[in-house]
């Protein structure tokens, strides 16, 4: 998979430019993008979720990659068994990436939505009344 030199966001093959840097892509970030090894701070079944936590680690000067993010759709669920979207930081911003991670779930409004459920299967959040998940199909239990 490409990568964008500057922020480090995953592309899908076949992309040249980071939509975001206009940087042109390379097949592998360098060392030296990330300081020491990487560590996962953040997972979650929804790619624009791990986008929103990337942005807000890169806003603040965070460099940070994201994992299996093919493995999700842009609803916001995985693909039956596809498996979580992870957000890695290098070691030394690991502890600093989830305070502000932390903070942003805690003041995330979405998060005070009483008025769905999560997917036994794939995590996705469901509107109240649905009779199955409408990304993976899974029966919701009452």
């Amino acid at each position: 998979m490409p990568f964008c030199p500057v922020c480090g966001y995953e592309y899908e093959e076949g992309i040249k430019v980071c939509a975001d840097c206009d940087a042109e892509l390379v097949d592998q970030l360098s060392e030296d993008h990330f300081d020491g090894d990487l560590v996962a701070v953040f997972e979650t079944y929804s790619a624009a979720e791990a986008g929103m936590v990337k942005e807000l680690l890169h806003n603040e000067g965070i460099p940070s990659a994201i994992s299996n993010e093919l493995g999700s759709t842009l609803l916001g669920s995985t693909i039956s068994g596809a498996g979580a979207v992870r957000v890695f930081v290098s070691e030394q911003n690991a502890e600093a990436a989830r305070e502000l991670i932390e903070t942003y779930l805690e003041d995330n409004p979405l998060d005070e939505r009483a008025d769905f459920v999560l997917c036994g299967r794939c995590g996705a959040k469901i509107d109240e009344g649905e009779e199955s998940c409408p990304y993976c199909g899974e029966s919701v239990e009452e």
